[in-house]
C-alpha cells in the first residue's frame, strides 16, 4: 500500500504531466488549445479529458478495480475514436500514465522497494489499456453502423426522389 501512499502525494504532478502527455497526441496547434482552455463549452475535449483522466488516476491511486474505471476510459475513447486516431494512438494515452509514473516515482520505489506493488500497478494500467482497446473497437463498431443507416437512409431517399419504388 505504500505505492498509493506516493501516489496521492505526487497526483497533482502526475495528472499535470499525464494531461500534457495525452495533448500531446493532437496535433501542436490543437495540444495547445487543449491545455490552455479549460471551460467544459469552449473546449468540450480538453474538459472531458482531463476530467476523467483525473477520475482514472484517483481511481487507481484508491487501488480501485479497473472495471469501475470503464466509464472514464469511455468518454476519452468516444472522443478519440471519432478523430483521425489510428486504435494505437487512440489509445496511447493509457500507456504513457504509465511512463508518467515511472517518472515521477521511480526514485521512491528503489528507495522503498516496492517492486511487487509498482509490478502491480503496471498490471491495472495494462488492463486499462485493454479494456481501452476492446471499447474503441465497439465504438468504431457503432461508427460504423451509423454511417451504413445513413448510407441505407440516404438511398432510400434517393430512390423516392427519382420515382423508383425502394426495397
Amino acid at each position: 500500500m505504500e505505492l498509493h501512499r506516493l501516489l496521492e502525494k505526487k497526483k497533482p504532478v502526475i495528472l499535470e504531466k499525464w494531461l500534457a502527455a495525452i495533448y500531446d497526441t493532437y496535433p501542436a496547434d490543437t495540444a495547445r488549445f487543449l491545455e490552455r482552455e479549460m471551460d467544459m463549452f469552449s473546449n468540450p475535449v480538453g474538459y472531458n479529458s482531463s476530467a476523467n483522466a483525473c477520475h482514472i488516476l484517483e481511481g487507481l491511486t484508491r487501488g480501485e478495480e479497473e472495471a469501475t474505471m470503464s466509464s472514464f476510459l469511455e468518454e476519452i475513447i468516444r472522443i478519440r475514436a471519432v478523430q483521425d486516431f489510428t486504435p494505437d494512438q487512440a489509445v496511447s494515452f493509457v500507456s504513457r500514465l504509465k511512463t508518467v509514473i515511472a517518472d515521477q516515482l521511480e526514485p521512491e520505489i528503489r528507495r522503498y522497494n516496492l517492486w511487487s506493488e509498482w509490478e502491480g500497478l503496471q498490471a491495472s494500467i495494462d488492463n486499462l489499456k485493454l479494456m481501452a482497446y476492446e471499447i474503441h473497437a465497439k465504438m468504431k463498431q457503432k461508427i460504423q453502423h451509423i454511417r451504413m443507416k445513413e448510407l441505407e437512409n440516404n438511398e432510400r431517399i434517393r430512390m423516392k426522389l427519382m420515382g423508383s419504388p425502394t426495397r
